[in-house]
């Protein structure tokens, strides 16, 4: 007798998910400031949800590296560190200097277009002070190179710094507005990427890496207590 396949119930996912992207957005958008306290009660009422779809959300996020929750502590967006600053941005340059190194020979002529196409949306949102937008946008921008690689592994390592680059470039943004000031330096990174010389592009990447930190070290918003 062959047994019989038993059916699980369906799970509707749909409101975890739109709660863990509402709550992201927060932090991202700078609503949520690293560090700061946050109760279910406080976000049940104003997402307008039970607790039990926030829980799973904020379990996610949690996992992500984006909150933290401590016993007898409760929950908080998860603070940033000067430690934790450098720390990312040395491992931002090596990972994207890595990165340029495998993807240099695999820049076709769509590949590029791609790059193209991301540093334009990444400008046309920057106008128009989206900070959560602009955010994801950014990523996408210096996501390209880790795609381009085809090294799953170095792709992992990034995606696992992505939640500490996320709260990163909310502090940036709320310190230096739409990153105005520093569209030069995006500009100058998609010139290099499309050029002839991967020396260039891989000084231009520790520049742009020691200039984003100087300017984020700067803010009030950085614990000084050590690490996250």
């Amino acid at each position: 007798m062959t047994g019989v396949a038993i059916l699980k119930p369906v799970e509707d996912k749909t409101l975890r998910a739109q709660v863990a992207q509402q709550i992201l957005s927060m932090v991202t958008g700078g609503h949520f400031l690293p560090g700061q306290r946050l109760t279910e009660i406080s976000l049940s009422t104003q997402l307008q949800v039970s607790r039990a779809p926030l829980r799973e959300a904020i379990r996610e996020l949690v996992d992500g590296g984006i909150l933290i929750s401590e016993p007898y502590k409760g929950l908080r967006v998860r603070p940033v560190s000067v430690q934790d600053l450098e720390e990312l941005y040395s491992m931002r340059t090596a990972l994207e200097q890595f990165a340029f190194r495998l993807a240099w020979n695999k820049r076709s002529e769509a590949a590029l277009q791609d790059l193209g196409d991301r540093y334009d949306r990444l400008i046309e949102v920057q106008t128009s002070g989206d900070q959560a937008k602009t955010v994801d946008c950014e990523l996408a921008f210096h996501s390209w190179v880790y795609e381009l690689s085809g090294h799953a592994l170095l792709q992992s390592q990034w995606q696992r710094l992505l939640p500490l680059v996320q709260i990163y470039m909310s502090l940036h943004f709320k310190t230096h507005g739409s990153h105005g000031q520093f569209k030069h330096m995006t500009t100058e990174y998609l010139e290099l990427a499309r050029g002839t010389s991967l020396d260039a592009i891989q000084d231009h990447i520790v520049e742009h890496m020691q200039q984003g930190l100087a300017s984020v070290k700067s803010t009030d918003l950085i614990d000084g207590s050590g690490g996250g």
